[in-house]
């Protein structure tokens, strides 16, 4: 099993973050990771994505080209990434920031509105972790409980008191998920 994911946003959205949170979630299932992050020399606003390649083999090269899945977490890294997914494919989106994308037949397209469920938690760029458990729920790919002991371990010091309330928000990403 191998699958290649990329994850694309804006900068300050938290994309490496979720990145990171896949990766570490993936190697707490003993997988065999890749994490290869990219981001424009804007602090906030640029671009921002990241690839995560998870395999239950050594994986051979971090570059992908052709992602099973994309989290797309605004129009433009929808627009630019849409296209390059592979045929029966997934794409994850943020519905509350992705607008008018003509979506492809040929995969699964998956719309959560992200932005205002972590606002209605007065947690508006928060966004990411509802596309965690989001994530979680529509690739299938790892429990959910995963992401919450990557969350814990991966959260910085200075952060860690926003473990309870992200942790919240990735379930509620998962139960729309499973909804």
């Amino acid at each position: 099993m191998e699958k290649r994911i990329i994850i694309a946003g804006s900068g300050g959205q938290g994309v490496l973050f979720l990145g990171k949170l896949i990766a570490y979630a993936g190697m707490l299932n003993g997988m065999e990771i890749t994490f290869f992050p990219s981001y424009g020399a804007e602090m906030r606003g640029g671009t921002a994505n990241c690839t995560v390649l998870m395999s239950d083999e050594l994986i051979g090269s971090p570059v992908i080209n052709n992602p099973d899945i994309l989290v797309a977490l605004n129009t433009a890294s929808c627009e630019r990434f849409n296209a390059k997914i592979r045929e029966q494919g997934l794409l994850i989106y943020d519905s509350s920031l992705v607008h008018n994308v003509s979506f492809r037949p040929d995969i699964k397209n998956i719309g959560v509105p992200a932005g205002q469920m972590a606002a209605s938690m007065s947690r508006p760029r928060s966004a990411n972790m509802v596309i965690a458990g989001a994530f979680s729920a529509f690739a299938g790919l790892l429990p959910v409980e995963s992401f919450i002991n990557a969350l814990t371990d991966i959260t910085p010091e200075r952060r860690k008191e926003t473990i309870k309330t992200n942790t919240d928000l990735i379930m509620r990403g998962f139960h729309a998920g499973i909804n």
